[in-house]
């Protein structure tokens, strides 16, 4: 990848930021444990002093879709966790497993972040921990995945998984789960959107193949990329950024606990990456969601793009990595998100959808999947009433005339040969 500057405005914003609220060395914090490294964000971010005024993500519905978790283990005791009883994918409905597989220690972490005690391995403390938590599992990542959905086979488990999670109320959807990106997933993400959810997923970390498909170029979608307590962004093979320019904010991710290894779940391992950052954000927001309970998914984004950085100010974006900047809880929580519009501010997305129309008709529908056979395009304006075309009722009237102009020839013929036949028989000998 080329070398990308990182003087840009939102580094510059981002280092100024770290420089006057860090009270820690960025440098100690970089080469310490898993842990340590959590708790260094959790003192930047001001968790535990929200967590002492109540902020908890109490009564706050946040849906995870990942692959598997595991949990009976110590890390989720006393929290509100709760696995789907629907499955998202028909192959494999199986959402739990014991097994210190990839996919179940990442699902695992993944939810631990947001709500785990700080106890078992890893001693991870979730930054929301009171929140209602619903897991929704893609399965063993060995096999394919097609959702469990008659209507609608080319939805992805992404797009299927956000529907299921807003019917059972979810007002915070995350993953840190990459996709194909797929049209059929629109009126999902509308469904969404329309009934008040935000919408966050992790962006592609360097060794991803595929560093633009979906989730993060739906419209909607909050795209999280990862910094480490320097504020820098991870970096390519060749040393320099790693830059996604669908990101919309950036969060702290590097080196942190992961919970468990091949060897067994007594065992803890660090971890960087953009998934760490994704329950970092969702987290933010089902907080702010706590302590500003009329706010919408659109409202909560929307504050939390003014409040990046560490300050408050007019959402700017810039496209070398960091989007609107970092992601800040402590101002995030200073700002009413209902003084904000109730609109998506991250629709001019690559993928094109939702479209402002599929909202609307969200809306009043709710979601409708789109049939076998149509195009997005049939589907994209579901809201106006059909055209009448006459130059098709022309072609059925010409057609049915020369039918009754046949039929009526076949019958005289018929008649006609009946009667010269009779005339024979009266002549004969």
């Amino acid at each position: 990848m080329r070398q990308h500057p990182l003087r840009t405005l939102g580094a510059v914003l981002l280092v100024a930021a770290f420089a006057s609220l860090s009270g820690a060395s960025p440098a100690s914090a970089s080469t310490a444990s898993g842990t340590s490294s959590l708790d260094f964000w959790w003192d930047k971010y001001g968790v535990d002093a929200a967590h002492s005024q109540g902020i908890t993500g109490r009564g706050v519905k946040v849906a995870v879709l990942e692959e598997q978790i595991n949990p009976t283990l110590p890390v989720f005791e006393g929290r509100n966790l709760r696995i789907s009883d629907k499955a998202v994918c028909k192959d494999h409905p199986s959402m739990t497993s014991t097994s210190t597989d990839k996919g179940t220690r990442h699902g695992t972490t993944m939810t631990a972040l947001l709500i785990g005690n700080g106890t078992g391995a890893g001693g991870i403390r979730g930054i929301a921990p009171d929140a209602e938590v619903t897991f929704y599992g893609y399965g063993p990542d060995d096999r394919s995945c097609y959702p469990d959905i008659a209507t609608d086979a080319d939805m992805t488990a992404w797009g299927y998984g956000v529907k299921l999670a807003v019917d059972d109320g979810a007002k915070i959807i995350y993953t840190a789960i990459g996709m194909e990106r797929r049209e059929a997933d629109a009126p999902a993400i509308a469904y969404a959107i329309a009934r008040g959810v935000a919408l966050v997923s992790a962006t592609a970390n360097p060794s991803a193949a595929d560093a633009l498909g979906a989730p993060i170029t739906d419209g909607a979608v909050v795209a999280v990329s990862a910094i480490g307590s320097d504020g820098a962004l991870q970096t390519s093979e060749d040393g320099s950024p790693w830059v996604i320019p669908h990101t919309t904010v950036v969060a702290g991710g590097n080196r942190f606990p992961e919970i468990g290894t091949e060897s067994g779940w007594d065992q803890s391992t660090t971890a960087t990456g953009s998934s760490n950052a994704s329950p970092v954000v969702a987290g933010m927001l089902a907080l702010a969601a706590q302590k500003y309970p009329g706010s919408t998914g659109n409202q909560l984004v929307q504050a939390m793009l003014a409040t990046t950085n560490g300050e408050r100010h007019e959402p700017s974006r810039t496209e070398d990595g960091f989007g609107y900047g970092a992601a800040w809880l402590p101002t995030l929580l200073s700002v009413d998100p209902t003084t904000f519009p109730d609109e998506t501010p991250l629709m001019n997305k690559s993928a094109g959808f939702p479209t402002a129309g599929q909202i609307a008709a969200a809306k009043t529908d709710g979601f409708v999947a789109t049939e076998q056979g149509r195009s997005f395009d049939q589907y994209a304006d579901d809201s106006a009433p059909n055209s009448f075309d006459p130059s098709t009722l022309l072609m059925w009237a010409v057609v049915g005339i020369v039918a009754l102009i046949l039929v009526a020839v076949i019958i005289t013929v018929v008649i006609i040969v009946a009667q010269r036949s009779k005339a024979r028989k009266g002549t004969s000998p």
